[in-house]
């Protein structure tokens, strides 16, 4: 399950999900039941609040509710948030009922403020000038000769609750510093960054997972992108309409050119049009097109395939470091060549033809680019299986080639 929880109106929490089953299929169009606790101090703690509900997701496999609008099985959702650390364990059956078999548990990071501000504590007693917050100021606010320098010289006082410690708080009135939040986000970060080098990431628009690979500063996908929101024969082509195809299919049934082995190990040929989405030509980097690449990725510009070229020791040795060893897909003699030390794992997905066929698979694999040469050509890579070199090209806009994807 893929989650994500926002603040919405004052008693309720608003949740998404992407709802898979113990397969690691989707589970989309199903009335699923879903059990949601909020647990208190720890990742087995208290529960404090229990409720279950019953969503239908939709052809993605996603799930939208708002949590405190289900039906309560125990506890409020009125919780006194300042008392946490919360926890939000969600227990899952695909069919619909109460036999939970997919549970997970997650930290609640931050409160959405609506609910925060319900149980906040008052401040009660009156704030005089001789507090310290006002020590440095004049009575009329508008001398600043001995105006504070530094955040350490304002200290809050309101029947003991404190706003202090701002460069360490300890408590939870404590207010912070820009730099511990900072340093914080930072954290949260690189445990982010980690999470997505070690297990990759989903594609929530159809639910195809990718493995990712560092190589220099780029993050790039470790395979060919899959999406395919529609699918021709290799007859049908354009320099300017999207066509998106699968190597040996001929026919226009999305799921039955998902079906084919060809589609499961190298993906999607898409024309130029379909790989940028219709954006226009980018020669940045990073380019900043989107294209046909999932949120928080990007089509290459011609200079990020440059610089990846580069940061591999230059196009006549690059080809090795980048291609999958052995023979299981490449035709011909790989050892020599291929290494596959940056895991990129580059296969020879062929191309579709501006004559209308399917050309050369096993023996080169075309990657497009962000960047055109002309009114009717793009800049694209290509990798033979004999050969450790990448080659640039330019090629009409309406052939077919695989896309890889870099991280924004």
């Amino acid at each position: 399950m893929t989650a994500s929880v926002f603040a919405q109106s004052p008693d309720r929490m608003s949740y998404q999900a992407v709802i898979r089953n113990s397969n690691n299929d989707l589970v989309t169009n199903t009335t699923v039941g879903i059990q949601i606790s909020i647990l208190q101090g720890s990742a087995d703690g208290k529960e404090v609040y229990v409720e279950t509900q019953t969503p239908t997701t939709n052809t993605n496999g996603l799930v939208s509710l708002e949590i405190g609008g289900g039906k309560a099985v125990s506890g409020s959702f009125k919780i006194n948030w300042i008392a946490g650390p919360y926890f939000i364990k969600t227990e899952i059956d695909p069919s619909g009922g109460t036999n939970y078999t997919i549970t997970g548990t997650s930290q609640l990071l931050s409160v959405p403020y609506a609910l925060h501000a319900k149980t906040a504590e008052t401040v009660t007693g009156g704030i005089a000038e001789t507090d310290p917050v006002f020590g440095a100021w004049d009575k009329d606010y508008h001398d600043l000769t001995n105006k504070p320098t530094v955040i350490s010289d304002f200290k809050m006082n309101a029947n003991s609750q404190n706003i202090t410690n701002v460069a360490d708080p300890l408590n939870a009135q404590d207010a912070a510093t820009k730099a511990y939040v900072d340093a914080l986000l930072a954290r949260i970060e690189a445990l982010e960054e980690s999470d997505l080098l070690n297990n990759g990431f989903t594609d929530i628009r159809d639910g195809n997972h990718y493995d990712v690979v560092t190589i220099g500063d780029q993050v790039w996908m470790a395979e060919n992108l899959k999406y395919l929101p529609r699918v021709v024969g290799p007859g049908t082509g354009s320099q300017t309409t999207p066509y998106y195809y699968v190597y040996g299919y001929n026919g226009t049934d999305v799921n039955e050119a998902k079906a084919t082995g060809n589609y499961t190990t190298y993906g999607v040929l898409y024309n130029w049009p379909a790989a940028m989405n219709s954006s226009a030509s980018s020669s940045s980097n990073p380019s900043g097109v989107q294209g046909v690449c999932p949120a928080g990725w990007h089509m290459p510009s011609d200079a990020e395939w440059t610089e990846l070229t580069d940061y591999l020791g230059g196009t006549t040795i690059a080809a090795g470091k980048l291609k999958e060893t052995g023979t299981s897909h490449w035709i011909g003699p790989q050892a020599d060549v291929a290494n596959n030390e940056t895991g990129f794992s580059a296969l020879p997905g062929g191309h579709r033809n501006p004559n209308g066929g399917f050309y050369i698979m096993g023996t080169r694999g075309y990657w497009w680019s962000a960047t055109e040469s002309s009114a009717t050509n793009a800049w694209h890579r290509n990798m033979y299986f004999s050969y450790s070199s990448v080659y640039k090209s330019s090629e009409f806009k309406e052939v077919g080639f695989s896309v890889r994807c870099v991280r924004d």
